[in-house]
C-alpha cells in the first residue's frame, strides 16, 4: 500500500513539474486568450503540423501547435514565449530536412503559419502579397487566372519563407536572380513585439537586406510583398534518359555545356539529376527542364532535350521519356507534386557542393567519385541517393543585385557555377547520423580529387540545400556576417530568435 500511495505521488509530482515547464506554461496561456488556435496531443491541427514534414526525423512532439492568423497574433505569441522564457519553433512548409528546422520537442512550442495563406494580387498585378503558410503550388494556383507567376520554388510542395529567406533559387532565376532579389516588402515580427513592414527604401532598409538571404535570426515574417512576372505559361517538363555505355559521358557534356553556354540564354533553366538507386546497384540519369517562353527547341536546351522516342542521333542524350511542354507553372506542379506524398514517413537528408561550371574535369569527378563511394559505403536501408547540377550563369548574379544586394554578395565574374545539390531518401530507421558519416566521406574524397588536380572550389554554399554540419554563414563575405550580427542586435538584442528559436543556421 505504502509503494503504491508513493509511487502515485511520485508519478503526480512528476505531472505538476512538467506542467510548470515554460512551453507547458506557454501552451496554456496561449489556450486561454485562444482557444481556437491552440492545439494539443490528438488534435487534427496538431497532428497535421507535426507530421506534415518532408523527413520523418522532423516528428518531434511539440508541448502544444499555435497557429495565428494575423501578424498581431504571432506577435502576442513571442511575448508569451519571452514572458515564460520557452522555447519555440516556426514551420512553414516542413521542407528542409534537417530535425529542428522547423520544429521542436516538448521543451517547446510550434508556431504553425498555416492560418497565414493568403494570396492577394494588387489592383495594379504589379505586386503579390503571400503569406508564409503558403507552398508554391497554392501561389502559383493563385496566380492562373491573372497570367503571372513568381520566382519562386521549382516544386510546389516547397514552403514559402524558407526558400525565400535562404535567398531561393528558382527556375526563372537566370533571369531574374534570387527569390529574395524580387521581393518588395517584408512584413516582419520583431523580438518586442513590433510589426514592421521592411522595404529597401524605409527606416527598416538593413532589415530588408538582411531577410534576403540572412536566414531567420531576425524576426517572423508574416508577409511576402513580391513583383509578379507576366507569364501565363511556361515550357516545363521532365525527360529521362536511355542508360547505356556513354550515359555518364554524355550527360556530363550536357551539364559542362549548358553551364558554360546555355546559361547566357537567360531565359533557360535545368536541374540535372543523377540517382543511384541501392537496391538496384545502378545510376539513372534525368533532367528538368524549363523555358520562360514558347520555345519547343531552345538550343541552350539541345543536349537535355536530346533525341525523341529512343533513336540515336548527335545530340549526345537519347531521351526514354519527356514531358516538356507548355504549360502553367501551376499546371506544372500539380501533374508532379502527387508523387511527394509517396515519401511521406521517410528520412531526407541534403548536403551542398559548389563547383566551378566552366571546369568539366570537376563536375566528372564529383559525378564519378559520388557514385563510386555510394555503392560501397551507404548504409542498408537508403533507397535513392542523387546528385543535381544546377548551374547559376553570370546574370543570375547581377540580377539578384538589385535594391541593395543580399548578404551572399556572389561575385559574377566567378559565374557560372554548379551549386551540387546532394540528396538522400532513406527508411525512417535510418539514423542521421549514418547519413551525415557517407556525406562526410563522399565529401572528403571528392575534396581530395579536386586539390589533387588544382581545382579552386568556390567558397559559397546555398543555405537551403546544406547539411547541419556545414557553416554556412562562414562562406559568406566577413563584413557581411559582421553585418548581419549587427541588425540582429539592433532589432533582437535579447537573442529570441536565436537561443529561444534555436532551429535554422543563426549569424554567430
Amino acid at each position: 500500500m505504502k509503494t503504491a500511495i508513493a509511487l502515485s505521488l511520485l508519478l503526480f509530482a512528476q505531472k505538476s513539474l512538467q506542467d510548470d515547464s515554460p512551453a507547458k506554461k506557454a501552451c496554456k496561456a496561449l489556450h486561454e486568450k485562444y482557444p481556437e488556435l491552440t492545439a494539443y496531443g490528438l488534435d487534427p491541427t496538431y497532428i497535421e503540423a507535426n507530421t506534415d514534414f518532408y523527413t520523418s526525423s522532423a516528428f518531434l512532439g511539440p508541448a502544444c501547435v499555435f497557429e495565428p492568423s494575423d501578424s498581431y497574433q504571432m506577435a502576442d505569441a513571442v511575448l508569451t514565449f519571452q514572458n515564460f522564457t520557452s522555447p519555440f519553433a516556426v514551420r512553414g512548409g516542413g521542407h528542409m530536412p534537417i530535425a529542428d528546422a522547423a520544429n521542436i520537442n516538448s521543451t517547446g512550442v510550434l508556431l504553425s503559419t498555416a492560418g497565414l495563406s493568403q494570396v492577394q494580387v494588387s489592383d495594379d498585378k504589379k505586386t503579390v502579397n503571400i503569406g508564409p503558410g503558403n507552398h508554391w503550388v497554392d501561389v502559383y494556383k493563385g496566380l492562373e487566372p491573372y497570367g503571372l507567376t513568381v520566382v519562386g520554388g521549382r516544386l510546389g510542395v516547397v514552403g514559402v519563407p524558407g526558400l525565400l529567406l535562404g535567398g531561393g533559387v528558382s527556375y526563372f532565376g537566370n533571369e531574374y536572380g534570387w527569390g529574395s532579389a524580387n521581393i518588395a516588402s517584408f512584413t516582419v515580427v520583431l523580438a518586442n513585439g513590433t510589426v514592421a513592414v521592411a522595404r529597401a527604401d524605409n527606416e527598416y532598409s538593413d532589415l530588408f537586406w538582411a531577410l534576403r538571404g540572412g536566414g531567420n535570426s531576425f524576426g517572423i515574417v508574416t508577409n511576402f510583398e513580391m513583383t509578379t512576372i507576366d507569364a501565363p505559361e511556361v515550357m516545363i517538363g521532365v525527360a529521362s534518359y536511355v542508360n547505356n555505355e556513354h550515359t555518364a559521358d554524355n550527360f556530363i557534356d550536357a551539364v559542362h555545356d549548358y553551364a558554360v553556354s546555355g546559361t547566357k540564354d537567360y531565359k533557360s533553366a535545368t536541374i540535372p539529376t543523377v540517382e543511384f538507386i541501392q537496391a538496384l546497384g545502378t545510376a539513372f540519369y534525368t533532367s528538368f527542364i524549363f523555358y520562360n517562353g514558347k520555345n519547343e527547341s531552345p538550343a541552350s536546351l539541345k543536349k537535355f532535350l536530346g533525341t525523341k522516342n529512343g533513336t540515336s542521333g548527335d545530340n549526345g542524350l537519347t531521351t526514354l521519356t519527356n514531358s516538356y511542354s507548355y504549360r502553367s507553372m501551376y499546371k506544372w506542379t500539380t501533374e508532379l507534386d502527387p508523387t511527394f506524398p509517396l515519401l511521406k514517413g521517410d528520412r531526407q537528408r541534403f548536403y551542398v557542393l559548389n563547383i566551378h561550371a566552366s571546369n568539366r574535369e570537376a563536375i566528372a569527378i564529383v559525378h564519378d567519385t559520388y557514385l563510386e563511394i555510394a555503392k560501397s559505403e551507404l548504409p542498408p536501408g537508403v533507397l535513392v541517393a542523387a546528385l543535381a547540377f544546377p548551374a547559376v550563369g553570370e546574370k543570375y548574379i547581377e540580377a539578384s543585385t538589385v535594391n541593395g544586394g543580399d548578404p551572399m554578395s556572389l561575385d559574377p565574374e566567378g559565374a557560372p557555377y554548379i551549386w551540387v545539390e546532394e540528396s538522400i531518401t532513406a527508411l525512417s530507421t535510418v539514423k542521421d547520423e549514418q547519413l551525415d558519416e557517407f556525406y562526410d566521406k563522399a565529401n572528403s574524397a571528392i575534396t581530395k580529387r579536386l586539390k589533387e588536380k588544382g581545382i579552386d572550389i568556390p567558397g559559397f554554399l546555398y543555405l537551403n540545400d546544406a547539411n547541419p554540419k556545414q557553416d554556412v554563414f562562414a562562406t559568406y563575405p566577413k563584413e557581411n556576417v559582421q553585418r548581419l550580427q549587427k541588425i540582429r542586435a539592433k532589432y533582437d538584442p535579447e537573442r529570441v530568435y536565436t537561443d529561444l528559436m534555436p532551429g535554422g543556421w543563426k549569424v554567430d
